[in-house]
């Protein structure tokens, strides 16, 4: 949320985040969005529930994944990761999520200007 905060009113503009459940069982849209009011979550984040075979598709698909299928069957070895792009440049990364606030959101803003 610290980030959110940080990138200011370019969220929902020119950023968006997307938060991935890793467990669509128990992360149903309702408790998602009681998960985003809590934190104070702002415009132009969105929370994604969904079949567990479509989310495990998208994980894969942004490389957000375990290449090792026993580590990543474990849900307890899955790190925080975040995954940010430039869609139109075709330009993406990753980075640990509990990475400094301020250092992830300069990452952030120098991957959307390129």
């Amino acid at each position: 949320m610290e980030v959110q905060k940080t990138l200011g009113d370019r969220v929902g503009r020119d950023l968006f985040f997307y938060s991935i459940t890793l467990d669509s069982e128990i992360d149903t849209p309702e408790a998602l969005a009681e998960y985003a009011d809590s934190y104070g979550v702002g415009p132009g984040w969105t929370f994604l529930t969904g079949d567990a075979e479509e989310i495990d598709h998208l994980r894969r698909k942004l490389g957000a994944y375990d290449p090792d299928p026993v580590i990543d069957a474990d849900k307890t070895q899955h790190a925080g990761i975040v995954v940010f792009g430039n869609e139109p440049k075709g330009r993406w990364c990753g980075l640990p999520g509990q990475m400094n606030t301020d250092s992830l959101a300069r990452y952030i803003e120098r991957l959307a200007t390129m």
